[in-house]
C-alpha cells in the first residue's frame, strides 16, 4: 500500500471569479480563534456543546428542533463555532437531521447549516460541499417546488417558506468559494426555484433570500446569464423589487438591481437584452443610490449594512464598466440607445471619404459627422433628464467639428449629481465598527471607480487620443465636484497621519484619479508633502509607494509660475530616488526596488514630455536633470538584469520598457535643449 506521504495532493480547486465582494463578508471575524485547549474552552464545551450534541439526537422532535436552534445561535462565536465542528456536528446533521420525519427539524437543520457557511466562512462551505450537500440541496429543492404552493397558510407553510430561505441562503454562501461548486449551484433547477422564490405571494424574508442569491450568483457567470436572460418572468420580478415604488425591502432593491446591473454587464454585442426588458445602467443608479440615502436616515441594522453594501458596491461595478465600454457598446451604451454605433459609423463614414477627396492627409480626422446625437429619454427618470439637459447641455456645431465626440453618459451625470453628495457622508464619517469600516472603505473605492471614469474617458493626463469623450458642461460640474472630494475627503485623511495602511492605500487611489483629471487642485496644506511622508513610511508596501509616486506625479503636472516650487520639490523627489540605485560594483541599498524605479522614471517622462511646459525650464533645464538621467541608463539596464525574466516576467518586462523610454527620452529632450 502506497505511503500517504506519495500520494498525490489533491489539486487545489479554482476560486470564483467576482468583479463584487459579498455583502454577508462584512460580518465575517477577522481575528482569529483562540485555542480549544484550555479550561476556559472546555467549560464552554460542557455547558453549551455537550448539551446540544445530546439534544440533537433527542427522541422528541420537538426537542431536536430546539437543540438546532441553540446550536445557530452560538455560532457566531467563534470558540462555540470551533468545538461544534470539532465534535463532527456537521455529520450528525447530514446524516440524521436533514433526513428526519419531522419537517420542523429539517427547517431548524437547513438553518444551522446557513448559519454555519454565513459565519464560518470558505472552509466551511468547501467542507459542506465534499461531504456532498448538494444531493441533499437537489432533493430538498425537488420537495419543495412540489410542496410549497399546495401547503395552505398556517404553521406547516411557515416551516417550509423557512426551510426555502435557509436552502436559497446557504447556496448563496456556497456560490461564493469555488468554480466547481459554483457550476454545481447553478443548474436550470436552482436557477428557476431561486427565481419563484421572488414571485410577490411569497414571504419577504424569502423574497430577500431569492435575491441575494441571484444577486451573487449572476455576478461574472456567463453561464447564468445564458438560463436567467431567457427567463422572462424573473427579470419581471427584479425589476419590480428594482423600484421603489413597489415598497421592497431595501435589501431586496439592493440585490435585484445588482442582478440586474450583472445580467447587463454580461449581455453579448448582439444582444437586445437591455431593449427588450427597458433597462439600462443609469435607470439602475437612481434605486442604489435611494438605497443609500435611506439608510443613512434610519436607525442601523445588519440587514440595512448589508443593503447598503450591496448598493455601494453595485454602483462602483456600474461605474466601471461605464469606464469599460464608453463610447464601444453598440446597442444601449451608456443609456442612449445605440447613439453611439451610430455615430461611431458615421464618423468611420466620413474619414472614408475624407480618404478619398482629402489632397492634404494631416486634415483626415478634422471633421466627424453629427450622426445621431437624439438620447432616449424615456429610459431616464424625468428628474435625471431634466438634470442631463442641464448639465450636458448643447455643445454646438464647433465642438463636434473637431476633435474627441463629446459623448452623453447618463450613468456619470446621475452619479456625480445625485450619488457623490449621497455617499459623502459615508466617507467623511468616523466608523465604530468593523462592518462600518468596510463600508466607508467600499464607498471611498465606489468615488475612485467614478472619478477613474472621468480621468480615464478625458484622458489628458496622460494625453491619448479619443474618439469620443464627455460633454465640456459635464466635465465643469464634475471639475467642482473633484475639487470638493479632495478638499473634504482626501485633505482631511493625509491630515490625520492615520496608521491604518488599507485607508491610506485606498485614499491614495482615489487621490491618483482625482489629480489625473484635476492636477491643480489646491495644495495649500502642502497634501504633496503628505504623500512624501506616506511613500517613506516604513510600513508602506511597495504598491503604496508606486501610487504615492503618480499622485505627485499628476500634481507637479499643473501648469502656473505660482506651482512652480512645488515641481521642483517632486521632480527632486524622483530625481534623487531613482539616484539611489547603484553603479556597478556598489552594494544594492535596500530601500530601492524596481517596481518604484519604474514609477519614477514614468513619472518623469509624463511632468517634463514639453518644454512649453511653465516648469520645465526652471526646473528640469536650470536643475540639470538631463545629466542625471544619462546617468540612469547603465544603472537601469544593471537593475532589468538582476531581475529573473522566468519569476518576475512582467516586472523585467517593464523595466525593459522604462529603460527603452529612458534613451527615447535623453534623445528628445537633448534635441529640445539644442
Amino acid at each position: 500500500m502506497a505511503d500517504s506521504a506519495s500520494k498525490k495532493r489533491k489539486k487545489q480547486s479554482e476560486p470564483c471569479p467576482r468583479r463584487k465582494a459579498a455583502a454577508t463578508a462584512l460580518f465575517l471575524d477577522p481575528e482569529s480563534l483562540p485555542s480549544t485547549s484550555t479550561a476556559e474552552i472546555e467549560v464552554v464545551r460542557d455547558q453549551k456543546i455537550t448539551p446540544i450534541l445530546a439534544g440533537v439526537l433527542a427522541a422528541n422532535p420537538a426537542d431536536r428542533a430546539k437543540h438546532l436552534a441553540a446550536a445557530s445561535s452560538i455560532v457566531e462565536d467563534g470558540r462555540c463555532r470551533r468545538l461544534l465542528l470539532k465534535d463532527h456536528i456537521i455529520q450528525v446533521v447530514m446524516e440524521q437531521s436533514l433526513l428526519d420525519p419531522a419537517q420542523e427539524v429539517v427547517a431548524a437543520a437547513w438553518t444551522f447549516l446557513d448559519k454555519l457557511v454565513e459565519h464560518g466562512g470558505y472552509d466551511v462551505a468547501v467542507h459542506l460541499y465534499r461531504r456532498g450537500i448538494m444531493k441533499l440541496v437537489d432533493g430538498i429543492v425537488d420537495s419543495l417546488d412540489s410542496t410549497i404552493d399546495k401547503v395552505e397558510a398556517g404553521p406547516q407553510a411557515v416551516l417550509l417558506w423557512e426551510c426555502a430561505s435557509s436552502v436559497i441562503s446557504l447556496l448563496t454562501g456556497l456560490n461564493e468559494t469555488t468554480v466547481e461548486i459554483l457550476q454545481e449551484i447553478t443548474t436550470p433547477k436552482i436557477l428557476a426555484f431561486a427565481s419563484r422564490l421572488l414571485a410577490p405571494t411569497t414571504p419577504e424574508r424569502v423574497q430577500t433570500a431569492a435575491s441575494v442569491f441571484l444577486d451573487r450568483v449572476t455576478d461574472s457567470n456567463t453561464s447564468v446569464y445564458a438560463i436567467l436572460s431567457r427567463d422572462s418572468n424573473c427579470i419581471t420580478q427584479l425589476l419590480r423589487l428594482n423600484s421603489t415604488k413597489n415598497e421592497p425591502t431595501l435589501l431586496q432593491t439592493a440585490a435585484a438591481c445588482g442582478a440586474l446591473n450583472n445580467l447587463i454587464i454580461q449581455a453579448p454585442a448582439d444582444d437586445d437584452f437591455t431593449h427588450e426588458h427597458h433597462i439600462s445602467p443609469a435607470q439602475l443608479a437612481e434605486p442604489l443610490t435611494a438605497v443609500i440615502k435611506a439608510v443613512l436616515s434610519q436607525p442601523s441594522s445588519r440587514e440595512t449594512q448589508q443593503a447598503l453594501y450591496t448598493s455601494i458596491d453595485t454602483l462602483t461595478d456600474l461605474a466601471n464598466h461605464v469606464t469599460e465600454t464608453f463610447g464601444r457598446q453598440p446597442t444601449a451604451a451608456n443609456g442612449i440607445n445605440g447613439a453611439v454605433d451610430e455615430m461611431d459609423e458615421a464618423a468611420e463614414s466620413d474619414d472614408e471619404m475624407d480618404d478619398e477627396d482629402a489632397s492634404d492627409p494631416d486634415d483626415e480626422d478634422e471633421e466627424i459627422a453629427d450622426g445621431d446625437d437624439s438620447d432616449d429619454e424615456s429610459e431616464l427618470p424625468d428628474d435625471l433628464g431634466a438634470d442631463l439637459d442641464m448639465v450636458a447641455g448643447d455643445e454646438g456645431t464647433a465642438a463636434r467639428a473637431s476633435g474627441p465626440k463629446p459623448l452623453p453618459s447618463p450613468e456619470l451625470t446621475y452619479l456625480v449629481t445625485y450619488t457623490v453628495p449621497a455617499i459623502l457622508p459615508i466617507v467623511t464619517s468616523n466608523p465604530s465598527d468593523e462592518p462600518s469600516r468596510r463600508i466607508a472603505h467600499a464607498s471611498i473605492t465606489l468615488l475612485s471607480a467614478i472619478a477613474r471614469a472621468f480621468a480615464t474617458i478625458t484622458a489628458t493626463n496622460p494625453p491619448r487620443k479619443l474618439k469620443f469623450t464627455l460633454p465640456p458642461p459635464l466635465l465643469e460640474y464634475y471639475r467642482a465636484a473633484a475639487s470638493s472630494i479632495w478638499d473634504t475627503v482626501i485633505t482631511p485623511v493625509l491630515l490625520s497621519n492615520s496608521a491604518d495602511i488599507a485607508l491610506a492605500d485606498n485614499i491614495t487611489t482615489l487621490a491618483i484619479h482625482i489629480t489625473a483629471f484635476a492636477p491643480s487642485v489646491s495644495i495649500s496644506h502642502n497634501q504633496h508633502r503628505s504623500f512624501l511622508a506616506l511613500y517613506n513610511a516604513a510600513a508602506a508596501p511597495i504598491p503604496l509607494k508606486a501610487a504615492c509616486i503618480r499622485v505627485l506625479a499628476n500634481l507637479a503636472q499643473c501648469q502656473g509660475t505660482d506651482r512652480i516650487p512645488v515641481n521642483r520639490e517632486i521632480g527632486t523627489f524622483l530625481i534623487t530616488t531613482v539616484n539611489k540605485l547603484p553603479y556597478l560594483g556598489d552594494p544594492e541599498p535596500e530601500d530601492i526596488h524596481p517596481e518604484v524605479i519604474v514609477a519614477c522614471l514614468d513619472a518623469i517622462y509624463d511632468v517634463y514630455a514639453d518644454k512649453e511646459f511653465d516648469y520645465d525650464a526652471a526646473v528640469f533645464v536650470q536643475l540639470g536633470f538631463l545629466k542625471y538621467l544619462r546617468s540612469f541608463v547603465g544603472r537601469v539596464k544593471g537593475m532589468a538584469k538582476k531581475i529573473d525574466k522566468r519569476k518576475n516576467p512582467e516586472l523585467r518586462e517593464s523595466v525593459e520598457e522604462v529603460l527603452l523610454n529612458l534613451n527615447a527620452f535623453i534623445k528628445y529632450k537633448s534635441h529640445e535643449q539644442e
